[in-house]
């Protein structure tokens, strides 16, 4: 009778130590052998609708799974050692019960393709299991044709920035076509408009098919939007041809900030855990931030300590920002230029380039493409994230300063270039005045000859955007000219039909 006590009594202690509800032997014993179990994984990938495309070469092209447990590195390389067009790999990517993250892409012709589907995402199971699909889950074949794609990149408001320098900086657009890479398809200067660069290059594809991209310029300067899409249509496939223009981050003067910003990013790392391990840092050194807008950049894929320059580190010191010293709040003053778009992308890594403390990998936050937002509006001036890591969301601000939708008073006259320039067929002409004043904005011909009468009243001090319609004119250069007190000044535009 006391024997069979003591057995009860342990068995109490042991259910109670995990914290789960244990009432069977059987049960315990389970949940103890598969607590800490590693998963084992076959992955399967069908290329078979690739191979036929001419896009994967089985002799000469390598294919690779990367994922959360390989830090999204080419390391584990997939065979098909029965040439079915079906690669494969055995791999233990993480423990009973956990979710993993991965996608399939390979290296053809020197350039590396990733599939367009979003992370794929497995639970693991007891045992060995098998995970199969189709690369890109793509397996229909469609007719393939060589089509020249020309794109068309708008980068006037990165100039005006002073993020983007046309003397020194190069723009690309880097997709799915050429494996995301900034050094294959160079977009140039238009010389009619040296802000417009663009650039034909040939894609195969069939269709109803897609692309996915996005405009880059130096130093590694992505766009802050979704990746871009194109679908080819019908005339795309007749005429051997297609094109795709956009202003780099889809600017225009209502989607930016229009004065310089100062961000004030604070991120809670108390019990934060790698993303890649799934378990807590056993120190927080230091931490880091990247981001899609300067001064904020994305490291290169797997985020590599020689990009720490990429980086800005944050401090939990009292300085640059930070309030309390040792408090596990890390701080950091970011100051967004003019012209900045108002959604920035950014993520943050504890313990960069430290593999004993970094629980894996430098991109530890969360999962490939799982980024924080920072939604800032058109006259933001200042404002404070309030972030925890891990926690990946629309980042809450405190303390914004200037945020409401009312532009400042100018303290001198001023007119400023037209938005778009060139156009097709309106285009936006901002202008301030610092006082009240009787205003006039005339558009004219290269003749001199007084198109339209945009303004002709007195108007209170403030800033003010007027749109123009130029659909009924022939292509040509106009001229602009306001008058409002004893101010004059006149811009050119251009208008391309």
């Amino acid at each position: 009778m006391k024997l069979q006590y003591t057995f009860f009594l342990i068995l109490l202690l042991v259910t109670v130590g995990y914290a789960s509800p244990v009432v069977q032997v059987g049960d315990l014993f389970q949940v103890s052998l598969t607590q800490d179990t590693m998963a084992t994984v076959e992955f399967q990938c069908n290329m078979g609708v690739q191979i036929k495309k001419g896009l994967f070469d089985p002799s000469l092209d390598t294919l690779m799974v990367s994922g959360g447990f390989n830090s999204w590195g080419p390391t584990d390389i997939m065979t098909d050692p029965n040439n079915d067009s079906i690669y494969t790999i055995t791999l233990t990517p993480g423990t009973v019960g956990s979710t993993i993250e991965f996608k399939y892409n390979f290296k053809h012709g020197g350039a590396g393709t990733w599939e367009g589907v979003s992370n794929r995402q497995y639970v693991l199971p007891e045992g060995l299991s098998s995970y199969y699909a189709w690369f890109n889950n793509d397996s229909i074949f469609v007719q393939q044709y060589d089509i020249d794609v020309t794109f068309s990149c708008n980068m006037e408001l990165e100039r005006l920035s002073g993020r983007f320098d046309p003397s020194t900086d190069t723009v690309s657009v880097n997709g799915d076509f050429n494996g995301w890479s900034s050094k294959t398809t160079i977009l140039t200067s238009n010389p009619l408009n040296p802000d417009v660069y663009e650039g034909t290059t040939v894609i195969r594809r069939g269709l109803g098919e897609k692309i996915e991209f996005k405009f880059w310029y130096e130093e590694n300067n992505w766009e802050s939007v979704s990746n871009r899409i194109y679908t080819f249509t019908a005339d795309d496939i007749t005429n051997l041809a297609a094109s795709f223009s956009a202003s780099f981050n889809d600017g225009s003067l209502d989607n930016v900030i229009n004065q310089p910003c100062n961000i004030k990013l604070t991120v809670y790392t108390d019990g934060a855990q790698s993303a890649i391990s799934g378990s807590p840092f056993p120190v927080v050194n230091t931490v880091h931030v990247a981001g899609s807008a300067l001064p904020l950049q994305w490291p290169n894929g797997g985020w590599p300590n020689a990009d720490s320059t990429r980086v800005i580190q944050l401090y939990d010191d009292a300085t640059h920002g930070d309030v309390t010293s040792g408090d596990k709040i890390f701080s950091s003053i970011i100051t967004f230029a003019a012209y900045t778009p108002l959604n920035v992308l950014y993520k943050y890594c504890i313990n960069w380039g430290d593999a004993i403390n970094n629980g894996g990998g430098n991109d530890n936050e969360a999962g490939f493409g799982n980024n924080h937002t920072l939604q800032m509006t058109k006259y933001l001036s200042s404002a404070t994230t309030v972030d925890t890591f891990g926690v990946m969301r629309v980042s809450t601000l405190q303390d914004p300063v200037g945020v409401k939708e009312k532009a400042p008073v100018p303290t001198t006259y001023q007119l400023r270039q037209n938005y778009p320039n060139p156009f097709n067929p309106t285009t936006l002409i901002e202008y301030g005045i610092p006082k009240e004043s009787f205003v006039t904005l005339k558009v004219y011909n290269m003749l001199g000859q007084e198109i339209v009468s945009l303004i002709n009243e007195t108007q209170y001090a403030g800033m003010y955007t007027v749109s123009f319609d130029a659909s009924r004119l022939p292509t040509g250069m106009y001229f602009y000219k306001i008058v409002a007190g004893d101010f004059v000044d006149m811009k050119k535009m251009m208008f391309v039909k």
